[in-house]
C-alpha cells in the first residue's frame, strides 16, 4: 500500500491515520471476514483437486449444476452485464492485496526505489491474474458447453473443478503431478491471508494484541477449514459472492488511503509516534462515512450476486451486471475529500 518501507507500519495500522484508532477496527474486521471467505474458496478448490488426484477415492461432494436452459448472453444488455460481472470478479481477486500488501512491504529497506516496488507489484499481480483468467475462461466455457468437449463437461458435472483440471492435462501421470503442484500453489495464497488476519486481529485492541499472532493465525486457519468443509457443495456460489464482496470494500479502502496520503498528508507526512494514541489520531468519521457510503450506496445498489441483484445492476440484462465496485469507487471519491477537509478543520487532526 502507501509508503510501507518508510513508515514501517502494516496496512491496517497505516489506515489509523485516515480511519482513526476506532474506525480502523472496522477495517480489521472486514479484512479478516472477507479475506477468510476468499481463503475458503481456496480450500474447497484444493479438496476437489486432491479428490481428482486420488482417482476420486477421496470423497468430496461437489456436484456443480449447469442449467442448460440459461439463455445465450452474447447480445445486448445481457452480454454487457455478464462482462461487467466478470471484470468485477477479476478486479476483486487482485484487489485483495490492497489491504495486506503493506504487511510485507514494510520489510523492504527504506531506501528501496518506489518505482521498483511499483513495477514489481504491477507485474506480480497483473501477469498471473491475466494468465490464469484467460485459461479459466477457456476451461469454463468448455465445461458448460457440451458441444465443445463432452469429456470436460462430464468431468466438471461429476467431479467439479478437480475433475475438469484432471482431464485438461495429459497424460494421466503428468496430470496428477500438475494437480499436486497446483495444491501447493493454491494453499500458498492462504499463507498471506492467515498471517495478515493475525495482524488485523491484534489491531482490534490492546487485549487482542496481548494474544500472540500465531495463535490468531491458527484460529483463523481452523475456522477457514471448517467453513470450507461446510460449504464444499456450493463452490460457484462462494466464488461469485465472496470474491466480489472483497472488491467492494478494498476499492473504497484504497482510495481513502490514497487521497489521505497524496492530498492531506503530502506536505506534513505522518507522525509515527502517535500511531497507537487514540486522542492524537484523526476521529475517522470522514473515512468511515466514505467507506459505508461507497459500500452501501454503491456496492449494494450495484452488486449482482446469486442472493441479491441491486436495482442498478438489474438494468443490465436478466442476470444483472455487477457495477458495485465502480460505484463504490466513485462515491468514495465524492464523499471523502470534503468530509475529511471538514473533519480536519473542526478537530485539527
Amino acid at each position: 500500500m502507501l509508503k510501507p518501507k518508510q513508515l514501517g507500519l502494516r496496512a491496517i495500522a497505516t489506515s489509523r491515520y485516515s480511519f482513526g484508532f476506532y474506525g480502523a477496527k472496522l477495517c480489521s474486521v472486514l479484512n479478516v471476514v472477507i479475506g477468510g471467505g476468499f481463503a475458503v474458496v481456496n480450500v474447497v478448490v484444493v479438496g476437489q483437486i486432491l479428490s481428482a488426484v486420488s482417482d476420486y477415492t477421496m470423497t468430496i461432494a461437489v456436484a456443480p449444476q449447469v442449467d442448460p436452459s440459461i439463455p445465450a448472453l452474447d447480445t445486448g444488455l445481457g452480454f454487457t452485464g455478464s462482462f461487467l460481472s466478470f471484470l468485477a470478479i477479476n478486479f476483486s481477486s487482485a484487489s485483495g492485496w490492497c489491504s495486506i500488501a503493506s504487511d510485507y512491504y514494510c520489510n523492504y529497506p527504506a531506501n528501496t526505489k518506489s518505482w521498483k516496488i511499483f513495477f514489481l507489484t504491477l507485474a506480480g499481480i497483473s501477469i498471473p491474474t491475466i494468465f490464469v483468467t484467460v485459461i479459466g475462461v477457456c476451461l469454463g466455457n468448455a465445461a458448460i458447453s457440451s458441444s465443445v468437449n463432452p469429456i470436460l463437461t462430464e468431468a466438471y458435472n461429476d467431479h467439479g473443478l478437480g475433475g475438469l483440471l484432471r482431464e485438461s492435462f495429459h497424460p494421466l501421470r503428468f496430470s496428477k503431478f500438475c494437480l499436486v503442484l497446483l495444491v501447493f500453489l493454491v494453499l500458498g495464497n492462504n499463507i498471506a491471508v492467515n498471517y495478515s488476519s493475525g495482524l488485523s486481529m491484534q489491531l482490534l485492541g490492546h487485549y487482542f494484541h496481548a494474544v500472540p499472532r500465531f495463535i490468531w493465525s491458527f484460529v483463523n486457519a481452523l475456522i477457514i477449514a471448517i467453513l470450507a468443509i461446510a460449504g464444499r457443495q456450493h463452490l460457484s456460489t462462494i466464488v461469485s459472492n465472496f470474491v466480489s464482496l472483497l472488491g467492494y470494500w478494498t476499492v473504497s479502502f484504497t482510495l481513502i488511503l490514497l487521497v489521505e496520503d497524496q492530498w492531506f498528508r503530502r506536505k506534513e507526512g505522518y507522525n509515527l509516534l502517535v500511531w497507537d494514541v487514540p486522542n492524537k489520531l484523526p476521529w475517522g468519521l470522514a473515512a468511515v462515512m466514505a467507506l459505508l457510503t461507497g459500500y452501501l450506496a454503491g456496492g449494494v445498489t450495484g452488486m449482482s450476486q446469486t442472493w441479491y441483484i441491486g436495482p442498478i445492476a438489474a438494468k443490465f440484462g436478466g442476470y444483472g451486471g455487477d457495477v458495485g465496485i465502480y460505484l463504490s469507487g466513485v462515491l468514495t471519491l465524492i464523499v471523502y475529500p470534503p468530509a475529511r477537509w471538514y473533519e480536519r478543520k473542526v478537530t485539527g487532526r
